[in-house]
């Protein structure tokens, strides 16, 4: 049951803050994973079915924004091949396979920014289009719900300032947004691949009180850090803007392990804890998020939950 509860929670996070098709994200690394072992008929057939599914979603995107959708599930998909082939799971652990796809897809897509006409300024005006018709669709289906009740002109009001922010968030800083929706594509398919396979390879998706990665991704902070002090252009400070989100999701993670760690080695453990940390997170968003993301920060040379250990004699 709590495997189960875990998966639920996880989908309806991962689905509801999606930016690219999540279905054909995760079919296509899933489909790739069961086709690089030696199938089974079984196992064949469903590596085909995702792989169509993915390469369908691919080809019929259309225009416009469903067209950087359909590359950047391309982008993944080669980078998860390249990764799987140069540093296999089994090799070189299991999160650094995953950073090590979604940074291929990144260059990659980097590399077709630099040699094409298309530009990051076309993406952000695509991403705010897109998005802003989402949100006016909202708006138009809220304002038809309370058109007749009292105040409800002025709530339609602030709910639209409030959808204007979020789509100049998104659109400023989507391609941090979509490596971290690639990440958990990537966990996904890899927690898909381990149960629908029938002698699946590698390890399993580490608890979240195991989660780590390499120390080095510290100077992915640095790098962001210096990008958005150093005065001068303004795409600077926006991909320094994007970098330090990407890597402060990752070590806000990496936090929220520590934690969990922490709090296992205490004795504090159950149902009743998981609702009193979903508690403090609602209510106090700002403060478990900077908590979190300074915890794993700091892991990289406190190492936390090794100083617990040792604590505790172990």
């Amino acid at each position: 049951m709590g495997t189960f509860l875990r998966f639920a929670i996880g989908a309806v996070l991962y689905f509801g803050f999606a930016f690219i098709s999540p279905i054909a994200l995760v079919a296509a690394p899933l489909g790739l994973l069961l086709a690089f072992q030696s199938p089974s008929r079984r196992e064949a057939m469903f590596a085909s079915i995702c792989l169509t599914f993915a390469a369908g979603s691919v080809a019929l995107g259309g225009a416009g924004f469903a067209r950087f959708e359909a590359a950047w599930v391309c982008l993944l998909a080669g980078g998860a091949v390249i990764a799987i082939a140069w540093r296999p799971p089994a090799r070189g652990g299991l999160v650094a396979t995953g950073l090590v796809a979604v940074a291929i897809a990144a260059a990659a897509g980097i590399l077709l920014v630099g040699v094409t006409a298309f530009s990051f300024d076309e993406l952000r005006w695509l991403a705010a289009r897109h998005y802003g018709m989402q949100s006016r669709l909202v708006l138009s289906a809220m304002s038809r719900a309370v058109a007749n009740a009292d105040g409800g002109a002025e709530l339609v009001q602030r709910l639209e300032a409030g959808f204007n922010e979020v789509v100049d968030f998104v659109a400023r800083f989507l391609p941090a947004l979509v490596l971290i929706q690639s990440v958990a594509a990537l966990a996904a398919a890899w927690a898909l691949y381990r149960t629908v396979a029938t002698h699946p390879e590698g390890e399993s998706l580490p608890r979240l009180r195991d989660f780590r990665f390499s120390d080095h991704l510290i100077w992915g902070i640095v790098f962001a850090l210096v990008a958005l002090v150093i005065p001068g252009a303004s795409s600077l400070r926006l991909l320094g803007g994007n970098v330090a989100t990407f890597f402060g999701a990752l070590y806000v993670l990496r936090g929220i392990g520590v934690v969990a760690a922490l709090g296992a080695a205490a004795g504090f453990g159950g149902a009743l804890s998981t609702l009193a940390a979903l508690l403090a997170t609602v209510f106090l968003l700002p403060l478990v998020m900077f908590g979190a993301l300074a915890l794993g920060v700091s892991d990289t040379w406190v190492d936390w939950r090794k100083l617990a250990k040792r604590a505790q004699g172990r």
